[in-house]
């Protein structure tokens, strides 16, 4: 059974292979005092929460547009995403396949325009920090959220990427496993979705001309909000 195959249709390893040689460079970049924060796929699924399960239906839905994203997912699932690292608008991954691929793909911010309008839609319909990371909010405001045209959720076109290997369609399958490995670690920890897209969770809680106010005077959230998420998602957030 081959995972990943040229542009030809011939194949390249098979996934025995794959799951071998990731496992072998793995231990080896390790033992170079490499630290390395590697992402696995589990479950046919891959993901178990809200916003990593909408995460997943959006690739889904690019699939379904033509978008060739199965590589992508074999390669996860076969422990060849190595270390993904998630920034503000930033995404980098060190993917093992026939070789060692740097991936990095770049995330714009919100436009003005589509933010305004999420809050405005928001604005008294969230409680929490936690109840918008945990997608415990109205129906008719979460289908808001993920809508593919103005929603949070991004697109194919959204994302700049550039990986060191020689395919040329976008995404390659080093790309794509690391936009699927991103979705599982949303899945874990749904505040770096909204690192990715350069936004903080309490910015969609007040108006708009609210929304300086409702920070504290450092721009995060307040200690609250700080120690109920660190709780629901048994994550550890440094100030």
């Amino acid at each position: 059974m081959c995972c990943c195959d040229s542009d030809d249709g011939a194949p390249r390893l098979r996934t025995a292979d794959l799951a071998r040689l990731a496992s072998q460079r793995l231990r080896e970049l390790r033992e170079e005092g490499r630290e390395l924060h590697p992402v696995v796929g589990k479950g046919r699924r891959l993901a178990d929460h809200f916003w990593g399960s909408a995460w997943m239906r959006r690739l889904a839905d690019g699939e379904e547009g033509g978008l060739c994203l199965a590589p992508g997912r074999c390669l996860l699932r076969h422990g060849c995403v190595l270390d993904l690292r998630i920034a503000e608008g930033l995404m980098e991954a060190l993917v093992s396949a026939d070789v060692l691929y740097e991936v990095e793909l770049r995330l714009a911010p919100l436009d003005g325009e589509r933010l305004e309008a999420l809050r405005a839609a928001c604005c008294g319909h969230i409680a929490s920090c936690v109840s918008l990371l945990e997608g415990k909010l109205d129906a008719p405001l979460l289908e808001r959220l993920c809508d593919p045209e103005t929603g949070l959720l991004p697109g194919p076109e959204d994302w700049r990427m550039r990986c060191s290997c020689p395919d040329w369609v976008e995404p390659c399958p080093h790309a794509a496993a690391a936009i699927y490995a991103a979705g599982v670690l949303i899945d874990e920890d749904p505040s770096l979705l909204f690192t990715l897209r350069s936004l903080r969770p309490e910015q969609l809680m007040s108006a708009p001309e609210e929304a300086l106010a409702a920070a504290s005077p450092d721009g995060l959230a307040a200690p609250s909000e700080l120690d109920a998420l660190a709780s629901a998602f048994g994550i550890k957030i440094e100030l």
